[in-house]
């Protein structure tokens, strides 16, 4: 009989993998991360070309500046005159024109001028007509400029290692959200098998070859690989997109990686906590319709966790407490490892207690799906499955 659970994991591996809808909401759940990882420094990254037509009268008052923004490049296009230079901006040849004329430098744009170009534009004009009104005034040129180009004042940051909450709050809710749904969608999924062999009568042909007890371990171990497997694909495609996109985020705060490895070793425990109560409810009902009403109080277990892991944005007594608490803590100690603001100590004692609580749960787990497993003709409650069965 020994091995008789890997037998039984390698079932339910095969059959979840040759589900096509399994392979195609991974495939997508992978998309999905790694886009949310990509497309914020797509969108607001990179450099702005602008293209912008001048007369020669025009140049000089736009002739590029030291110490601009070396993100936004203008390239200048010298026409004949004001007129060719607005035909360039109707065939859409330029982005705007700088026209003189008696009201003064003009910038010249078609719909809309871009603000960024816009406001380039102006500190460019601005610049040369005041070192042009002080040169008329018999103040040197040189020394025009050189007041112009002192830089500006410079920024000083007291707390410049300090984690932006936003960013933690994102972080820590990608982390419940990961969590809550994988549990969710394996954890059904084996309440599902469990019930649908009682209502089949498969089970009474697999008990004849396989114990009870190892029939739970190999749906439990299972399921809790490929859920391990998907959750580490995920992670690995934010944490790699960061890495392509934005490293100057991963950079900046080191406690990324770390914290996605905690988080990681919370879910083993945090689900293998979980899952064989899901197996329990699905061996307390005896048909599918059943199933909701039996998988409830699971349910309840994961929703309330999560909801109440929404509270605790701000670090303080209440993140803290639910960092500790076994139901919670995969969703919240994580988020903790990203502020920096825990000791080693921290995450392993509350792995301690998720361990101490999965074999509190493992134990009444199994005597409700031993009680349960061969009852068939009604759904069962908590007492009637505690109960042995007679």
């Amino acid at each position: 009989m020994r091995g008789q659970w890997w037998i039984v994991a390698q079932r339910e591996m095969t059959e979840r993998l040759r589900d096509k809808g399994f392979i195609f909401s991974t495939a997508l759940l992978f998309v999905i991360v790694a886009a949310a990882a990509v497309l914020p420094a797509v969108f607001s990254g990179g450099t702005d070309d602008y293209d912008v037509a001048v007369t020669s009268s025009a140049q000089p008052l736009v002739a590029a500046r030291p110490g601009e923004d070396p993100d936004t490049r203008i390239a200048l296009r010298e026409v004949a005159d004001d007129a060719a230079a607005e035909a360039a901006v109707r065939s859409g040849d330029v982005d705007a024109a700088v026209v003189t004329g008696d009201r003064g430098a003009v910038i010249v744009g078609d719909r809309t001028v871009s603000d960024t170009l816009a406001g380039v534009l102006r500190d460019r004009i601005g610049t040369a007509q005041t070192v042009q009104g002080f040169q008329d005034l018999g103040v040197d040129r040189a020394e025009t400029e050189r007041v112009l180009s002192l830089p500006p004042p410079a920024t000083q940051l007291l707390d410049p290692d300090a984690v932006d909450p936003l960013l933690v709050y994102f972080l820590g809710l990608a982390f419940a959200v990961l969590f809550f749904q994988i549990v969710v969608i394996f954890g059904y999924s084996i309440a599902q098998s469990v019930v649908q062999e009682k209502q089949t009568r498969v089970i009474e042909l697999l008990v004849t070859t396989v114990p009870v007890r190892q029939l739970l371990i190999g749906k439990i171990l299972g399921n809790g690989i490929l859920a391990f497997g998907q959750v580490l694909l995920l992670v690995a495609a934010g944490l790699g997109a960061l890495a392509l996109a934005q490293p100057e985020l991963l950079e900046s705060l080191p406690g990324i990686p770390s914290a996605a490895v905690w988080f990681l070793v919370f879910f083993v425990l945090g689900f293998a906590m979980l899952s064989c109560l899901w197996a329990a409810a699905g061996a307390m009902a005896s048909r599918l319709e059943d199933l909701q009403s039996t998988a409830t109080p699971v349910q309840m277990f994961v929703m309330l966790p999560f909801f109440a892991s929404f509270l605790a944005n701000e670090p303080g007594a209440l993140q803290t407490a639910l960092s500790y608490i076994p139901l919670s803590s995969p969703m919240v100690m994580p988020k903790r490892v990203v502020q920096g603001d825990v000791a080693l100590w921290e995450p392993l004692l509350s792995l301690l207690i998720i361990a101490a609580t999965a074999v509190l749960f493992v134990a009444v787990a199994r005597r409700l799906y031993e009680n349960s497993l061969l009852q068939t003709g009604r759904s069962l409650g908590f007492r009637s499955a505690w109960r042995k069965a007679v």
